[in-house]
């Protein structure tokens, strides 16, 4: 039943949401595809893509009928994993969340915004892999490729979780080893993974940050 509301004229006209189906079926088949076809950077650059323009379209959802967090399920579903909880932050700031080289760089290039996911995910075993995700908006594409280049080498420092604390997993520390990234224009997204309890395999634990760092950004 649609809601209502009435002009002040007293004549009444429904309530009708905006760009939410749109940006439901191009997630959920862009991840369907990703997850069964072979790994590769142009593969990824393009899914990526593709999700940035649906998270857009879908950017007005609400939170009680947030189409990306169930796309978001089933995708998790196909790895036999399920998200147990998760946190967003937004607004947080470059310079403060990094260290090293990394910092440097955002210390001589302030970023325009960095927003955070963090969720915990888990399977029948009793593994439970955290995961982080970042989503770095730079002024121009030449910074974001600067960026990425300098995030990909390992040793170089890095963009850290932020109150990591929210998972309720004790103390999580996210080493780079299970890491992937993708530029899309002047954003960065950094994915990263680590297995906190149980015996996650490095297979899986690559596979997560791959899928998690085409996820649309929340």
């Amino acid at each position: 039943m649609p809601e209502f509301r009435t002009r002040p004229d007293g004549t009444r006209y429904p309530l009708t949401p905006k760009g939410k189906a749109a940006g439901t079926v191009v997630a959920g088949a862009v991840v369907a595809g990703l997850l069964t076809a072979a790994g590769g950077g142009t593969a990824t650059e393009s899914v990526g893509s593709a999700l940035d323009s649906a998270a857009e379209q879908n950017a007005k959802s609400s939170k009680e009928d947030n189409p990306r967090k169930r796309n978001r399920a089933r995708t998790w579903q196909r790895k036999a994993l399920r998200e147990i909880r998760d946190t967003v932050k937004h607004d947080l700031r470059c310079a403060v969340q990094s260290y090293g080289q990394v910092q440097q760089f955002f210390l001589r290039s302030p970023c325009d915004s960095l927003d955070q996911m963090l969720f915990a995910l888990g399977d029948a075993q009793g593994n439970v892999i955290a995961v982080s995700v970042m989503w770095v908006k730079m002024p121009s594409a030449d910074e974001a490729g600067e960026l990425k280049k300098l995030e990909d080498t390992y040793g170089t420092g890095d963009v850290t979780p932020f109150a990591t604390e929210a998972l309720q997993l004790g103390g999580i520390k996210f080493t780079g080893r299970h890491y992937a990234s993708r530029s899309n224009g002047s954003m960065v997204v950094i994915a990263e993974s680590e297995a906190v309890q149980g015996q996650a395999t490095t297979t899986l634990l690559k596979d997560v940050a791959n899928i998690a760092v085409v996820l649309p950004r929340p």
